[in-house]
């Protein structure tokens, strides 16, 4: 796991865990028969076990974040075990915004049908629908549809510090590593150059779990008499 992968997961991890401890809830209908319907977003320890939790919606948000965390992680991941990688962190971030806010803007909440009625005295949240399908002629349920672009944009310019300030450190390593360079002498730089190789070298052959040799493929020695063969065991018979 490089250093990139590391930020995305704790942006992540600091998503879920807002999730979970501000969740979508259900409100309790006086009337009978009548069925529950999205309330709000409120403190776990508050309303639990006062109103329901609305989980259909709380499990969309946790897959879509899961989903945009492992994407990013698969993007992050190093061809070599030791390989740094150089990109465009502005250009990729703007891209996942622009898709996720494409995805939100395509699948927007959706009011029930009973908010079409003007004798309906408020409006609520039904459900995520395509935008151009059979139920387009519902109003948008705009709170959460503002409350997602929200989140987004909040994830993009958090992750786009993030790496700012990974990639300013970087350089600013390198620019020191150069300067020292530039200002030892030969002998002093090869010194140095031999025993930087060799740091590297022995911190590559340190075993990692899924990046060793296969063992099967190496030859294969046993000291002693092959006990195989028939003739020695008849003749110790």
């Amino acid at each position: 796991m490089n250093k990139y992968q590391r930020l995305v997961c704790i942006v992540a991890l600091l998503d879920l865990l807002l999730m979970v401890l501000f969740p979508p809830f259900n409100n309790i209908p006086l009337a009978r028969g009548a069925l529950n319907s999205f309330d709000g977003f409120y403190p776990l320890l508050t309303q639990l076990g006062h109103k329901p939790i609305h989980q259909e919606l709380l499990t969309l948000q946790l897959m879509f974040v899961a989903a945009n965390a492992l994407s990013a992680w698969l993007l992050l991941q190093q061809r070599e075990a030791h390989e740094i990688p150089r990109f465009r962190y502005s250009r990729a971030i703007g891209l996942f915004t622009l898709v996720n806010l494409a995805l939100i803007c395509l699948f927007p909440p959706f009011e029930p049908y009973p908010s079409l009625l003007r004798q309906a005295a408020t409006s609520g949240f039904d459900s995520f629908y395509f935008i151009l399908g059979d139920r387009s002629q519902r109003p948008i349920f705009t709170p959460l549809l503002y409350l997602e672009v929200v989140l987004v944009v909040i994830n993009a310019l958090a992750l786009w510090l993030l790496f700012n300030v990974v990639q300013r450190n970087e350089d600013a390593t390198r620019r020191k590593i150069i300067e020292l360079a530039e200002s030892l002498d030969d002998e002093a730089l090869q010194a140095l150059g031999e025993e930087m190789r060799q740091k590297v070298l022995a911190h590559k052959a340190r075993p990692t779990l899924g990046r060793g040799d296969d063992r099967r493929q190496a030859e294969q020695t046993h000291a002693g008499p092959e006990r195989r063969q028939g003739d020695r065991r008849q003749e110790a018979e």
